[in-house]
């Protein structure tokens, strides 16, 4: 199995790509990144920093679209996320640990970069896309034939339904670039979709999270347990839960450990909704392309195979391993 990860750089986007880690033994094939929670840029520093844990394991990290297909402004995550997107947690971290490892390119490269992947894994691929899909849609515009033999593709956005608390919003990664969305529903092969209100139904309490850093003792469970804390802080103000929804761990755990059985999987015809009731809606509809939706998890089961993740993702880091080195101290205002 090789992996790609998509990312726009947020909190669940790290915890997704410690799960990866995990899964693929430390090793990915590639990262890419997109505006979203954060600027391309700094989703790549992100994504860097987490890999840092792993010495000597570091994928190249594409740093891809700043903006969505139409150009037009969108809307961060700073709120939620954090300034740096993990909370905070980057002020404390050396900038070393991207030296060789972020690629700055156009984001037509990147997109280039993601189909060569799918062209080249075959069916051993499995991309995963947690941020807005607008490299993936760009990729599918430039080199669709790329992708028709991949072996999975899993992007977590849209809804099936309107959560109560969030009626007056959106689904965030389909919102920020509905037309990427679209053509990804449209094109995209061997697609499944992960859906913000399955996604809502696993909770990851603070106390949780707290238990299993401390169980462990690793830099790597240290550095998610500071950087969820921002996270669940924003969680606890807007819907009163002391913990948060993993939603990007999900669309992993769907991608590498189907086998789990941790997800209902339906396969159906669906479109984005156009009744602008909430944004993101996936409506059923008998004309579009048959894909295949998460429309239940195990909770109970999610969280076992997160902790799995982080269990082994403790045992592929070392005791002391930090991602400090260098001189010059990130600065969480940066772009």
């Amino acid at each position: 199995m090789r992996i790609w990860i998509d990312t726009d750089g947020g909190v669940d986007d790290a915890l997704a790509l410690v799960c990866a880690l995990a899964v693929s033994e430390g090793r990915l094939a590639g990262v890419s990144t997109v505006f979203g929670n954060v600027s391309p840029r700094r989703a790549a520093r992100n994504a860097a920093l987490v890999q840092a844990f792993y010495p000597g394991k570091s994928a190249a990290v594409h740093v891809g679209a700043d903006r969505p297909l139409t150009g037009h402004p969108w809307q961060d995550a700073h709120a939620i996320h954090g300034e740096d997107g993990l909370g905070g947690v980057t002020a404390d971290h050396a900038l070393a640990f991207e030296t060789g490892v972020v690629r700055e390119a156009h984001p037509d490269e990147t997109a280039d970069a993601l189909a060569a992947f799918a062209r080249e894994a075959g069916a051993a691929g499995r991309l995963v896309c947690t941020g807005p899909m607008t490299n993936l849609a760009r990729a599918l515009l430039r080199d669709a034939e790329a992708f028709a033999g991949i072996g999975r593709i899993v992007c977590m956005g849209t809804s099936l339904s309107v959560p109560d608390v969030r009626r007056d919003r959106a689904e965030f990664n389909a919102s920020s670039d509905l037309e990427a969305a679209r053509i990804v529903l449209e094109q995209a092969p061997n697609l499944l979709i992960m859906p913000l209100d399955t996604c809502r139904r696993v909770v990851m309490e603070r106390a949780w999270l707290a238990r299993l850093a401390d169980r462990h003792d690793r830099p790597v469970l240290t550095f998610l347990r500071r950087a969820h804390a921002h996270y669940m802080d924003a969680y606890q103000a807007m819907e009163g839960i002391d913990g948060c929804y993993p939603h990007d761990a999900l669309a992993v755990a769907a991608a590498l450990a189907p086998e789990a059985g941790l997800f209902a999987v339906e396969p159906g015809r669906y479109a984005l909704g156009e009744d602008g009731a909430f944004t993101g809606l996936l409506r059923p509809d008998p004309a579009a392309r048959r894909i295949e939706v998460a429309r239940d998890v195990d909770a109970a089961r999610a969280l076992d195979w997160i902790e799995t993740c982080l269990t082994v993702s403790a045992e592929l880091t070392p005791l002391g391993g930090r991602p400090y080195t260098g001189s010059g101290k990130d600065n969480s205002n940066a772009p």
